[in-house]
C-alpha cells in the first residue's frame, strides 16, 4: 500500500500538471457550498445544469478538464450493472419487476452512480424494440424516473454488443464506419430514441457508445474480423455530433472503451504487436475518442502495463499516464470498468488496491464490475453473498473518502 502511495508521489513531481492540492473550483462563491456534487445535486433547492457537465480548473496555472456536477468537482465510485435495463426482455418478458428490485438493493446498498446495457445484446432479441418499440422505450423511461426519485446517477451505455447491430442487418461489422449502410442508419436512430427518452431525467449522468468496441479494432493479424480503427472512430464521431443536437443539457459524450492494447497503436498502422509509447498510447486514444466526444474511458483489469520507451509501469502509474493524456487531449478520464470481487477471485486485497489506486490519484469516476439481481451475467456478484458485502462495504467507504476531496 505505502508503495503505491509513493509512486504516485513521485510521479506528481514528474507530471506536474496532475498535481493535486492545487485546483479551485471556479464554481464558488464567497459564501463556499461545503455540501459535496452529490448532495449538492441531489438537493431540492437545486435548479442548475442536470448531468454531469465538462468544465476547467486550473493547475498549476494551466487549465486542464474536469468533470463537473451540480457545479462543483465530482468525485465519485460505484457499480455496473449491465443488465439493469435489458432484463425487462432478457428474462422478464418486457415486464419490470426484476429492474425494480434491482433499484431497490441499488437503493439499500447506497449505490450513488451505476453504468448499464442500453440496447439487447444479441441480434436475436432486437424484436423487443422493433416490434414493440412504445413499451420498450416505457421501460427505460420507468427506469429514469425511479432513479430520479432514488438519486441515483445512470450511464446508458447504448451499444453494448456492437456486434449485434451489423449481424442484425446482416452486414459486414465495418457497416459501423459506413454512413450508407443499414447499421449507421440504425445507430442514428436507435441512439435517436434513446437519448429523446432519457435527456430530461436528472438521473442522466452522461452517454456512452458501447462496451470495449476499440478491443475489436485492427485485430484481423490474429485471424479476427477486420474492423479497421477508422470505422470505430467514425462511428463514435457520428453518435456524438448526433448528442450533442439532441441533448440540450451538453451531458459528457463518452467512448466505453476499454484500456488501449499495449499494441493499439501498431496495430493500427502496421499492422503488427509492437508495444507503444507514451506519446502512440496518447495518439491512438485519440483515434478511438474522436471529437466532439469528451469521455475518456478505459477499463482497468490488468496490475500493469507496458510502454516501449516507460517499460512496465504500476497502476497506480499508468493512471498518472492516463490521467494526462486526457489532460493533453481535452478530455475527462474515467474508469467505466474495474476488478470487483469476482474478476479478484474473492481477494479483498486485490479489490481496495484499485480503491486505494483510483483515490490516489483522484480518479473521478471509478465502475467495479458487476452487480446482477440473480447474480446470473458473466463474474458478476449479488448482493447479500461474501462477494457482495465485500464489494458494497468497499465502495460505500471509499465514497466517504471521496467527500472530502476538493481539488
Amino acid at each position: 500500500m505505502n508503495k503505491l502511495f509513493n509512486i504516485a508521489s513521485a510521479m506528481l513531481v514528474l507530471l506536474p500538471l496532475l498535481a493535486c492540492g492545487c485546483e479551485k473550483d471556479p464554481s464558488d462563491t464567497p459564501e463556499k457550498d461545503t455540501r459535496s456534487a452529490l448532495e449538492r445535486y441531489w438537493a431540492d433547492d437545486y435548479t442548475g445544469e442536470i448531468g454531469i457537465q465538462q468544465g476547467e480548473h486550473t493547475v498549476n496555472g494551466v487549465a486542464v478538464p474536469r468533470m463537473f456536477l451540480g457545479g462543483k468537482l465530482l468525485y465519485v465510485t460505484g457499480m455496473n450493472c449491465y443488465n439493469l435495463f435489458v432484463q425487462c426482455h432478457e428474462s422478464n418478458a418486457m415486464k419490470t419487476e426484476n429492474m425494480e428490485k434491482t433499484v431497490e438493493t441499488l437503493v439499500k446498498e447506497q449505490v450513488p452512480i451505476v453504468r448499464f446495457s442500453g440496447s439487447p445484446f444479441y441480434a436475436s432479441q432486437f424484436h423487443f424494440y422493433m416490434d414493440n418499440k412504445q413499451k420498450f422505450l416505457a421501460n427505460l423511461e420507468h427506469l429514469a424516473t425511479l432513479c430520479d426519485e432514488a438519486h441515483i446517477l445512470l450511464i446508458p451505455s447504448i451499444f453494448w454488443n456492437t456486434g449485434s447491430v451489423p449481424d442484425y442487418y446482416e452486414e459486414h461489422p465495418t457497416a459501423w464506419g459506413d454512413k450508407s449502410s443499414k447499421t449507421y442508419a440504425h445507430m442514428l436512430s436507435y441512439t435517436t430514441d434513446i437519448v429523446n427518452t432519457l435527456k430530461d431525467h436528472k438521473c442522466v449522468a452522461m452517454w456512452e457508445f458501447g462496451n470495449e468496441f476499440n478491443l475489436a479494432a485492427d485485430i484481423a493479424i490474429a485471424g479476427y474480423t477486420d474492423i479497421p480503427a477508422r470505422v470505430v472512430s467514425t462511428a463514435y464521431q457520428g453518435f456524438a455530433e448526433l448528442i450533442k443536437t439532441l441533448d440540450p443539457h451538453g451531458r459528457v459524450i463518452a467512448s466505453g472503451n476499454s484500456i488501449m492494447r499495449n499494441a493499439q497503436y501498431h496495430l493500427m498502422v502496421g499492422p503488427s504487436w509492437d508495444t507503444d509509447s507514451y506519446a502512440q498510447y496518447k495518439e491512438v486514444t485519440e483515434v478511438f475518442t474522436p471529437d466532439p466526444m469528451t469521455g475518456m474511458s478505459e477499463h482497468v483489469y490488468e496490475d500493469a502495463r507496458v510502454f516501449s520507451d516507460k517499460g512496465t509501469v504500476g497502476r497506480s502509474d499508468q493512471i498518472l499516464y492516463a490521467k494526462q493524456a486526457a489532460a493533453e487531449l481535452g478530455k475527462v478520464y474515467y474508469i467505466g470498468e474495474f476488478t470487483g470481487p469476482k474478476t479478484a477471485v474473492g481477494d479483498s486485497l486485490m479489490v481496495r488496491k484499485h480503491f486505494i489506486s483510483y483515490y490516489a490519484q483522484r480518479v473521478q469516476i471509478s465502475l467495479m464490475w458487476n452487480y446482477a439481481l440473480k447474480g446470473d451475467i458473466e463474474w458478476s456478484f449479488k448482493a447479500d453473498t461474501p462477494y457482495g458485502r465485500m464489494a458494497f462495504n468497499l465502495m460505500r467507504e471509499y465514497n466517504e473518502r471521496f467527500k472530502t476531496v476538493t481539488e
